[in-house]
């Protein structure tokens, strides 16, 4: 099973020059008519996302808040009641390993997640934003994954996040993504090349969203979580107090 899925992630060169050949602006101007438009995308200030979250054994409900220009804070809520809370302030990550402990500053690999965690273009942002948060954005070129064609666009945060975007080269929809890093960084810091995969796609106050994220180990074929969102609704009352490190 592992040999097939192995096979099914190999990467080979689009054969197609002339779709190959389409500009990172034009490519990127197609992508946003895809999600609903750019007038609808400026429109999302804010924003609540609620899931459930499948890993293993555990399977936590997540509540997801995040604000422009760049806040975040996601809670999780087992089934045995136990909370774990982490968040981005804008400048600083932290998190908070139960209700009843304090809320700590994080760096390293673990702020870097929560930082893209607060500015990924998944959903409140666009692919579009992402040079004006501060990072560099390359066309790398196009490749063929499990039969589809994709245009490949890498996004370098001011972080030092480096991630790899795929955009489905028919539907111009963001289907995957790839990177380096660690699954959790506080528990198990080992890197391991990740793939992130995006379907169910609604549209909610006329933005296309994803409602299934999955995310796979490259190296092993093995599905590591999936994330299924049960609602996105607009927060316009949001605040950056709202994200701060609890007291």
């Amino acid at each position: 099973m592992h040999k097939y899925l192995l096979l099914l992630l190999i990467a080979t060169p689009l054969s197609h020059a002339g779709t190959c050949s389409q500009g990172l602006d034009d490519v990127i101007a197609r992508y946003v008519v895809a999600r609903g438009g750019s007038e609808a995308l400026e429109k999302q200030r804010a924003l609540r996302i609620v899931s459930t979250h499948y890993e293993g054994k555990y399977q936590p409900v997540l509540d997801y808040r995040v604000l422009k220009p760049g806040y975040m804070w996601v809670r999780a809520t087992y089934r045995d009641g136990f909370i774990y809370t982490e968040g981005f302030d804008g400048e600083r990550a932290w998190e908070q390993p139960g209700a009843d402990q304090s809320a700590e500053y994080v760096g390293g690999d673990a702020a870097r997640a929560l930082n893209q965690g607060a500015m990924s273009p998944v959903h409140l942002y666009g692919l579009q934003h992402m040079a004006g948060l501060g990072a560099k954005m390359a066309l790398r070129g196009c490749e063929s994954i499990d039969g589809r064609d994709y245009f490949v666009v890498n996004v370098l945060s001011r972080f030092g996040t480096d991630i790899d975007y795929y955009i489905d080269a028919n539907s111009y929809r963001l289907a995957r993504s790839r990177t380096v890093r660690p699954l959790h960084p506080t528990q198990d810091p080992t890197p391991i090349t990740i793939e992130e995969r995006w379907s169910d796609f609604r549209l909610v106050d006329g933005v296309l969203h994803p409602f299934v994220l999955e995310q796979w180990n490259v190296t092993s074929g093995e599905r590591l979580t999936r994330l299924e969102i049960d609602s996105i609704e607009q927060l316009p009352d949001a605040t950056a107090a709202d994200f701060a490190r609890p007291e």
